[in-house]
């Protein structure tokens, strides 16, 4: 109540609202504690085509930027703390600018290695390394949530999970980040981006109804 409540004007205004809690009270010098529930209470319905996904991505990475911006007085801020010096800083160069970086490298690799000004050898290496990293980041946080919550029953399902996580790191990831980006020129051109309309069809349900289209 004292900051406002939620900002219906925003794209992520769950994700904003946090950040700026975080920095109401650590500029009010208030003891808090922000906790979250780590087992799911209900599952989401996950966009049923590539253009709905591309819109919630470019929504996501949108709503990144207002929670950050409208809160840039958190980060360095001498009541800030490991929020507003590590987290706020990570946030913004790796997860903000990440998409322009990670779009950049792989242009630029191939541009290189197209045109002659870059070995064979160091082209493979970076793109080995960039998807290598990626592999191992993901399979990590399968490794850590299965350690942690015990999700998954079964065996064969772990082993699923351990392959998606491999896989997604060839053409997905990128493609994602390519979203980011356009997410990214949407924001430098001060386009406004709207919920627009979400295709989801309730499979997780058993029996999924028709698929229907929700503001």
């Amino acid at each position: 109540m004292d900051i406002g409540g939620y900002r219906h004007k925003t794209i992520g205004e769950d994700m904003e609202l946090v950040v700026r809690l975080h920095r109401h009270m650590r500029e009010k010098n208030i003891p808090y504690r922000i906790t979250f529930v780590p087992d799911p209470i209900c599952w989401t319905e996950a966009p049923q085509d590539f253009k709905t996904l591309r819109n919630q991505r470019i929504r996501w990475q949108i709503g990144l930027s207002e929670s950050l911006f409208n809160n840039i007085g958190l980060m360095f801020s001498r009541h800030g703390g490991a929020v507003g010096w590590l987290a706020f800083p990570y946030m913004l160069i790796f997860e903000w600018l990440g998409p322009v970086i990670e779009v950049m490298g792989f242009t630029l690799t191939i541009l290189g290695f197209v045109t002659g000004y870059l070995q064979p050898q160091v082209a493979l290496l970076f793109l080995l390394v960039s998807v290598g990293f990626g592999m191992l980041l993901s399979v990590v946080a399968v490794l850590l949530e299965e350690m942690s919550f015990h999700q998954y029953p079964k065996l064969r399902n772990v082993f699923v999970l351990f392959a998606v996580a491999f896989l997604e790191n060839i053409g997905y990831r990128q493609l994602i980040s390519y979203w980011r980006l356009v997410a990214m020129i949407r924001i430098a051109m001060r386009r406004k981006t709207t919920w627009g309309k979400m295709v989801r069809n309730a499979s997780w349900q058993g029996a999924a109804p028709a698929a229907k289209k929700e503001t």
